[in-house]
């Protein structure tokens, strides 16, 4: 690899290190045709995977400014990383891990900070940004809901007090 190849591979990654969910994944054991649907599925949720050479994750790790994240760059590594959702390369990781029983999750880069394997799957639990956001906005929502049905039914009840009271004079 030449040295400007390299130079661009590393502000590639310098890039890339500072997306708010990255996943560093060891692929041994893995064969082609298993790599391949991973990265059809990844591909399908917007997320994006890549292999690197340790030595210019490294280098772009240092120009990222990014520490404690440097020891889990030993051995074939690939970086995966979402623009969109952090959690979602997790969830997508671990299901395609637990289908094959192949493949290990070394670490992930979240909002910044480091997490290791074993809390990973954790992470891939919490909702998604989506539906998150569905919550807050059923929450807000929801006063606005039980005022509209409240105003509703007055109508309504003065109706049924007015009936009630037209029967109760014709009866007598």
């Amino acid at each position: 690899m030449r040295k400007e190849e390299k130079s661009r591979v590393v502000n590639e990654f310098v890039e890339i290190f500072s997306e708010p969910g990255i996943y560093l994944m060891d692929f041994k054991g893995l064969n082609v045709w298993e790599i391949t649907e991973l990265r059809a599925r990844l591909r399908e949720a917007n997320v994006s995977m890549r292999v690197v050479k340790n030595t210019l994750a490294l280098r772009a790790l240092k120009e990222a400014g990014i520490e404690n994240f440097n020891d889990f760059f030993v051995g074939p590594t690939s970086v995966i990383w979402s623009k969109e959702d952090s959690i979602a390369p997790a969830r997508l990781l671990l299901e395609f891990m637990k289908k094959y029983n192949k493949g290990t999750i070394k670490a992930a880069l979240i909002e910044g900070k480091v997490v290791k394997d074993t809390d990973v799957e954790k992470i891939s639990n919490l909702p998604t940004r989506l539906e998150l956001q569905a919550k807050v906005a059923s929450t807000l929502n929801a006063p606005i809901v039980r005022l509209a049905l409240s105003l509703n039914a007055l109508p309504l009840k003065l109706g049924q007090l007015v009936n009630t009271l037209r029967e109760k004079k014709e009866a007598g």
